[in-house]
């Protein structure tokens, strides 16, 4: 069962001295669903699966079709892939996302970049997989980024579509 907190404001309104109470309802527009362990792991499955032809599009071992090819041609549109060792839907909701050694050399802009294509790949895939709706897609998935064991960043809290880097 899902909580809602309910939370009252109190604004003051310096230039007319106005008191006004605001009362809103902190909702979520992603529900983490509870699903069982079976369902869980047949949502990570499909998420490798998705991610590894993501991957064959963009070295070009997979044709246009999906089926394996020894000559094909790499597509650039799928480049994104190629920086993702893994995906792991958690029992939160979120999903991580385990990034590999080629992120070194991306700037903010890059990373953003390559976080919206992650966010469509489990979006799809998780709608397909009836873990979250169409309308769930609008706010997207929350994605928790790593490298190795160091959190590199994740999404933000107010729409799972935009990204918080941590940058030293």
């Amino acid at each position: 069962m899902r909580k809602f907190v309910l939370k009252s404001m109190i604004a003051v309104t310096l230039l007319t001295g106005v008191t006004e109470t605001i009362t809103y309802i902190n909702t979520p527009t992603v529900e983490a669903k509870t699903l069982s362990k079976k369902k869980v792991k047949k949502v990570n499955k499909a998420l490798k699966k998705a991610l590894k032809e993501d991957q064959g599009f963009a070295n070009g071992t997979l044709d246009e079709n999906g089926k394996p090819t020894e000559n094909g041609t790499p597509n650039p549109k799928f480049d994104y892939a190629t920086y993702v060792n893994s995906l792991k839907y958690q029992s939160s909701g979120a999903v991580k996302v385990q990034m590999n050694d080629k992120l070194t050399s991306l700037n903010t802009a890059q990373m953003d970049e390559i976080a919206h294509n992650i966010q469509g790949l489990v979006d799809s895939t998780l709608m397909i997989e009836e873990v979250i709706t169409p309308e769930d897609t609008t706010k997207g998935v929350y994605l928790n980024f790593y490298y190795g064991q160091r959190a590199i960043g994740h999404s933000k809290l107010s729409d799972h579509k935009e990204f918080k880097w941590y940058t030293n």
